[in-house]
């Protein structure tokens, strides 16, 4: 498992698990425990007591690991100083493993290393030359949010200008020879118009190529386009039959997009518990708005009983990963159940995050 640093205008969240998860305290120190095992081996116990919640164990495997060289284990220590779990936080030593995992050319780490120059974290300062360099190297590899920060550093630095050109003009070729991820991710570029002008024709023509090829995001995005009518005339069935593509593959958006298209009845026959059904899927693949969804969907008793504890259990899911929605339906929430419930709902969070610290995504 690799964890990557996402963030959306230099404010950090982490992809690997959800702020409201907790330590578990092992009782035993940790010992021995890695002793003897291969190095890969290792940086897999180390990943199963992470997931565990046992992040001091955790990160004892990850030294371990990382210290004989193991890219993947030196991005994960990083994250674990980065956020401080397991370790004291300490943001020179989360650059410091960045870069051993980045140089030997981990993509997850060569993004977060370019996050970390971008946004000044553990460095003597923001470095945009930096940051450009490293999200090149990502961006080369297929990353599309390495990408998409390129593209946006280049609307206002020059020396991300030019690097974002040239990948642009490899990314282009490589869709014109049919290259799927290629095709993808110009559609992604000109949908949101990061480092050119949006433009929801030409995404559209690219997103229908990738798409026709099976790659779920794509389908997703074209059935996002057909449901608002983006480039296209509005189109609820054929959104709903591209979702519908993408949600079979567990892309999590699409099957919160025809989940919210069983709910509205809209090219499909309104239907509760098919929209409970799609929506519980992207909810517990950890997307918050489908977690705010289907904690509403138990607060009004629609597909499922009316359970005001789950409700705020599934929209506190969602407000801690800074769902604007989520956020305000949860301090609604607090206000109106009771003690008890209230008390219910944030032991059902917390039981549910322990168990699913990785289930935290954005799209």
């Amino acid at each position: 498992m690799l964890y990557k640093i996402l963030s959306i205008l230099l404010a950090f969240a982490w992809l690997s698990g959800c702020g409201s998860t907790s330590e578990v305290v092992r009782d035993d120190k940790p010992g021995d425990i890695f002793e003897g095992k291969e190095a890969k081996e290792v940086v897999k116990h180390a990943r199963d007591y992470h997931d565990k919640g046992e992040f001091e164990t955790a990160a004892i495997g990850y030294q371990k690991s990382a210290d004989e060289g193991v890219a993947v284990a030196q991005n994960n220590l990083g994250v674990m100083y980065y956020e401080g779990r397991g370790v004291t936080q300490d943001l020179t030593q989360a650059v410091n493993w960045f870069r051993k995992a980045a140089e030997q050319g981990l993509v997850d780490a060569q993004f977060n290393l370019a996050q970390m120059y971008h946004a000044g974290k553990g460095v003597e300062q923001a470095d945009i030359e930096q940051a450009t360099t490293w999200y090149r190297k990502a961006a080369e590899q297929g990353d599309l949010n390495a990408l998409s920060r390129l593209g946006e550093l280049s609307e206002t630095h020059l020396v991300a200008q030019q690097a974002f050109f040239e990948v642009k003009q490899e990314i282009q070729q490589a869709a014109d020879n049919g290259d799927v991820k290629a095709q993808t991710a110009l559609g992604n570029l000109y949908y949101h118009g990061n480092g050119v002008i949006p433009y929801f024709t030409v995404a559209m023509q690219w997103f229908q190529k990738a798409a026709d090829q099976d790659d779920a995001q794509a389908q997703y995005y074209l059935g996002l386009m057909y449901y608002k009518g983006e480039g296209i005339f509005q189109d609820f069935p054929q959104a709903g039959y591209w979702f519908r593509k993408a949600a079979k593959q567990d892309y999590p958006p699409a099957q919160s997009g025809l989940g919210q298209l069983y709910y509205e009845g809209k090219g499909v026959e309104q239907h509760f518990d098919e929209a409970v059904y799609w929506t519980r899927k992207a909810a517990e693949l950890g997307l918050a708005d489908a977690q705010n969804n289907f904690g509403m969907m138990y607060y009004k008793g629609e597909g499922v009983p009316k359970d005001l504890s789950l409700a705020y259990q599934w929209v506190a899911l969602a407000a801690e990963q800074g769902n604007q929605d989520a956020i305000q339906g949860r301090n609604f929430l607090v206000k109106a159940l009771s003690v008890e419930q209230l008390a219910k709902g944030e032991r059902l969070m917390r039981e549910w995050a322990l168990k699913h610290p990785n289930s935290v995504i954005s799209y």
